[in-house]
């Protein structure tokens, strides 16, 4: 379970940052997902070790994996740089916040090559809401413009819905119009909600997935992202961060009730 950043749980953070393997780890995974093997090439220590400063950093919530076949991914899950920016940038102003919330957010210095046979968008995001997860299902699906909004619409977008059933349209609206961003294609009530299609990714498709679980304080949601096609290098990070903010955007619409998308009022019951 992704581990949630409180104010009595902020030392394994600090206690996995303050190793600079594992701060080079991170560095690491912030340009691009990468298997186990992969990393421990950049070291000249042992697999064995390497996996130990992974899971530190699982534990810290820093890193989240998905396996793929025989191979395991990890990814960068940079929520919990961001809540740690949040909770202690008005105390603490300075350099060292901005360059630790950056972290999550540079690109590297090359541009990356199109490839139709690997992803060329790849995000994975766990995260822990203090809600159970059939209030968070209820968000996810019947309120998306409470939680998805400006940058990642269209500039004039005024509105987002979801038909909540299995086959059923992604569709956001502005003024005389409207387009469909994704198709329903799965779909477990409380559980389980897989989205495909452009996405404004251009000539792209993509593929979104949100899983809930149980667990403390409510629910543990592992979101994943891939996308293939001809996507313009200059906008891979971008649409990878956006990701990440959405889910920050969802959370905080789940345990707060602000409303951080295009939609400002609550959907009405039907």
């Amino acid at each position: 379970m992704a581990a949630e950043l409180g104010h009595d749980d902020d030392d394994p953070l600090w206690r996995a940052l303050a190793d600079p393997t594992r701060r080079r780890i991170l560095d690491l995974l912030r340009d691009r997902p990468r298997i186990t093997g992969d990393v421990t090439a950049h070291f000249g220590i042992s697999r064995i070790a390497v996996m130990r400063h992974l899971h530190v950093l699982s534990s810290a919530g820093l890193v989240t994996s998905r396996k793929r076949g025989r191979e395991r991914w990890h990814y960068l899950n940079a929520l919990p740089l961001q809540l740690m920016y949040e909770r202690w940038v008005d105390a603490h102003a300075g350099a060292w916040a901005s360059s630790l919330l950056r972290l999550g957010r540079r690109v590297g210095s090359g541009s990356r090559p199109v490839n139709v046979d690997q992803p060329v968008v790849d995000v994975a995001v766990d995260v822990a809401i203090a809600a159970p997860p059939r209030d968070v299902y209820a968000v996810l699906t019947r309120d998306p413009g409470g939680w998805w909004g400006h940058p990642y619409l269209r500039s004039d977008a005024t509105g987002l819905a979801l038909e909540p059933r299995l086959g059923g349209l992604l569709v956001e609206t502005w003024a005389g119009g409207g387009a469909v961003l994704a198709t329903v294609t799965g779909w477990t009530d409380d559980h389980y909600l897989a989205l495909s299609g452009a996405f404004h990714l251009g000539v792209a498709l993509g593929i979104a997935s949100f899983e809930l679980s149980a667990a403390e304080p409510g629910t543990a949601l592992r979101f994943s992202f891939q996308a293939v096609g001809a996507v313009d290098p200059r906008f891979v990070e971008q649409f990878a961060e956006g990701w990440r903010e959405l889910i920050g955007r969802l959370k905080t619409l789940v345990e707060t009730g602000a409303r951080l998308g295009v939609a400002p009022d609550r959907p009405h019951r039907r």
